[in-house]
């Protein structure tokens, strides 16, 4: 009985030991390919800092021998586009197929799942896509819509102008259309509003347009909201296939 208990906890050490050796090796396995990931992105896309790359589908050694990975996540905080940058990028893949032969730097072919898509477009960012000539504008948040303020000199005084606009997806733009205005601190018509900004040499007849065109074609804005930085787009990624190697 002692003899047949002693061979017991030995197979069960060993087992225990394997068990230990196999989740450390999928770990650094995890971590170097993780790692080799996020510096290709990097590379690619010429970011300042290097992104986070997530892969939450179990073991990722039998991801790897089956060659497809799951609930793949990449974050970064900032994504330079041609005239655009974007902030807190997130984008979700639920699944992504590669060759294993491609995650160690060979030849094949990734298909990638459609997945979703955020991205936040900084008040300060935005403000240098309006067009307000010489005036200084800040943008802030008012609720579901962003608040535009500037100073506008009438007779050798300045005059504060705010203007209330909304947020508008049309197409691969962002229209900030005002529909409410103030002048030295009381409601106005935005007709008047219209008439000071003009005096300044500054057009808001139909508001100001930030275009979307820089972003990656695989990317589909859908909806956008107003958050406490800026403008967040929210949308989805097309399924794609690409070639390494």
């Amino acid at each position: 009985m002692a003899r047949s208990r002693s061979t017991l906890v030995r197979v069960v050490v060993t087992l225990v030991a394997l068990a230990v050796v196999l989740v450390a090796a999928d770990l650094a396995a995890r971590s170097w390919a993780v790692g080799r990931a996020e510096r290709e992105l990097q590379e690619r896309l010429a970011l300042p800092q290097p992104p986070e790359v997530g892969l939450a589908g179990g073991s990722f050694l039998w991801q790897a021998l089956r060659g497809r990975y799951e609930d793949v996540t990449v974050t970064a905080q900032q994504v330079p586009t041609d005239d655009l940058v974007l902030d807190d990028v997130r984008v979700h893949l639920p699944a992504v197929r590669a060759p294993l032969g491609a995650l160690a730097g060979g030849a094949g072919t990734v298909d990638v799942a459609a997945g979703t898509f955020r991205a936040e477009v900084g008040f300060d960012e935005l403000v240098t896509r309006v067009d307000a000539g010489s005036l200084d504008v800040t943008l802030t948040r008012d609720g579901d819509d962003v608040r535009a303020v500037t100073t506008v000199g009438v007779l050798g005084f300045g005059v504060e102008v705010g203007l209330t606009v909304e947020p508008r997806l049309a197409g691969e733009e962002v229209r900030l259309v005002p529909v409410s205005a103030e002048a030295a601190g009381r409601e106005v018509p935005l007709s008047r509003a219209r008439q000071l900004l003009g005096s300044a040499g500054v057009d808001v007849l139909d508001g100001w347009t930030v275009t979307l065109d820089e972003l990656p074609g695989q990317v589909r804005v859908q909806d956008l909201a107003v958050t406490d930085d800026g403008v967040a787009l929210r949308g989805s990624v097309l399924a794609t296939s690409a070639e390494l190697g």
